[in-house]
């Protein structure tokens, strides 16, 4: 069971500093019973030089044990962090045994925290209007923990924070990104000229991933030379989850398709999930038979060894009368056949629905593609492409979203996650990259990237080169970072890590 946490609040108010107070470990008998206060604050100058000689290099060394992240997720409740009850309020979590962790609301039930154990070399950093100082070697970090000058180190440790209810956070364990899901990336309307509107939809906005989501927009596009203004969007909330709920007026459209194009977005989010297409179906019933798919292209995808999710696509009747005889066939493109051979129409009269079934068990990484052709008794056919990527195992990592890959020798931490630890990418070479797991072999702790060249372990300095291996004047002997397998064809955009 954790320890309760104590209270150590700390606002942007002017007030005193809780942490001035706090004893700062030496390296040498001379300083270790001062505080940072007695020390700044000493009556001589003399008995200060005195006993910064004493200290050898005129700065106070590391503590003796440097304290690891909080690993194990705690109960926190906010009546006892009165501070984080309003935005911008910061408090400071102490859990026996474990390194204190800075709790700070950034908006409506949205939290970061942060080890305030700086990299360098352990010393519990003080926050600060702007961000952190630690007293040590004067290293800054922003409000975010980014390391912004002073002393070179990596940044703060992000540590996981999340809502668990209205009164309860969960701090502790590796910090997760939020990741914005979407229900459904295809929706299609369906109006009769002289009918009446077709129904709202909703599609679900989630998150997939740890921490929260606030800052929701969504962006409406039209397709080009189309009609615009027949579709509405309506966010229930501005932080997931929420719902986006669509609405669709023909106004005085005239029959045929028409499509737009939905895009989410969150906050500080780099990776959005795919575009929402939605499709207005209108239609002339006066006008003769005629064959209309809710959508003409399904784009697919898929991690090499599984298959992707059914698909479903509307077939309806754009005209009167009715239309029977319905069929279907499958002609493929290059690379493989047979991976659509069980979908299939629900009957043979329109309406219908055909469920695309793709099983692809059996492919190997690479883009294929197949022509779906819908056709019934005395109306022209309609056709389907679908495109089908099928994916190396692992973690898909998107080079262009990592600058510091732009160029040979450059280092990107934190990539995502693999067996439950960070993964760092190194790129070797014009088309070869490596990777590497960034926990610590001493204890596990979260590895940092420092000066987009190197790895730092904040719990003990272990210190690793860009290859992995240990340096040769870390002061933590333990062994190499672990490698990781990349796949990467050269040119394209994405590489997978297993």
């Amino acid at each position: 069971m954790p320890q309760p946490a104590d209270v150590h609040t700390h606002t942007d108010a002017a007030s005193p500093n809780p942490a001035d107070s706090a004893a700062v470990p030496s390296g040498c008998a001379g300083c270790a019973s001062l505080d940072r206060r007695a020390f700044l604050s000493s009556a001589s100058m003399l008995s200060i030089a005195a006993m910064l000689a004493a200290c050898g290099d005129g700065v106070i060394d590391g503590p003796v044990a440097v304290l690891n992240a909080l690993t194990t997720p705690t109960r926190v409740s906010l009546e006892a962090y009165p501070a984080l009850r309003a935005v911008g309020g910061r408090a400071i979590v102490r859990v026996a045994g474990s390194a204190p962790v800075l709790v700070e609301t950034t908006g409506v039930r949205q939290y970061r925290a942060l080890s305030l154990v700086c990299p360098h070399k352990g010393t519990e950093v003080d926050p600060t209007d702007t961000g952190f100082l630690c007293p040590n070697h004067l290293a800054r970090f922003d409000r975010e923990g980014r390391w912004l000058g002073g002393q070179g180190t990596a940044d703060l440790t992000a540590v996981g924070v999340s809502v668990v209810d209205t009164d309860t956070l969960l701090i502790g364990g590796p910090y997760v990104a939020p990741v914005l899901a979407v229900s459904t990336s295809t929706v299609t309307f369906t109006a009769v000229i002289g009918g009446s509107a077709p129904a709202a939809q909703t599609i679900n906005l989630t998150n997939s991933g740890g921490g929260a989501l606030s800052g929701l927009a969504v962006a409406l596009t039209y397709a080009p030379n189309q009609p615009t203004g027949w579709l509405s969007a309506s966010l229930g909330s501005l932080s997931a989850p929420t719902a986006l709920t669509l609405s669709a007026t023909r106004g005085t459209l005239t029959a045929g398709t028409y499509t737009a194009t939905i895009q989410t977005s969150a906050a500080g989010l780099t990776t959005l999930p795919p575009a929402i297409t939605v499709t207005l179906i209108v239609i002339d019933a006066s006008a003769a038979p005629s064959l209309q798919l809710s959508t003409s292209v399904l784009a697919l995808s898929t991690a090499i060894g599984t298959s992707p999710a059914a698909q479903t696509v509307q077939v309806l009747n754009a005209g009167g009368g009715t239309i029977s005889g319905l069929s279907l066939s499958i002609a493929y493109g290059a690379g493989a056949t047979g991976w659509l051979s069980t979908s299939a129409l629900s009957g043979g009269t329109v309406p219908a629905t055909l469920t695309i079934r793709p099983v692809t068990t059996g492919l190997a990484a690479g883009s294929y593609s197949a022509t779906v052709t819908v056709s019934g008794t005395n109306v022209a056919s309609k056709t389907l492409t679908v495109a089908l990527t099928v994916t190396a195992a692992g973690l898909a990592v998107t080079l262009a979203q990592w600058p510091a890959l732009g160029t040979v020798g450059g280092v990107a931490g934190s990539v995502g996650t693999l067996n439950f630890a960070a993964v760092a990418i190194v790129r070797t070479g014009t088309n070869s990259y490596a990777a590497f797991s960034l926990r610590c072999p001493h204890e596990g702790i979260q590895v940092q990237v420092v000066n987009g060249q190197s790895f730092r372990c904040p719990g003990h300095g272990a210190t690793f080169n860009a290859d992995g291996s240990l340096m040769a004047n870390s002061p933590l002997r333990t062994g190499p970072l672990s490698a990781l397998k990349v796949t990467y064809n050269p040119g394209d955009a994405v590489l997978y890590v297993s």
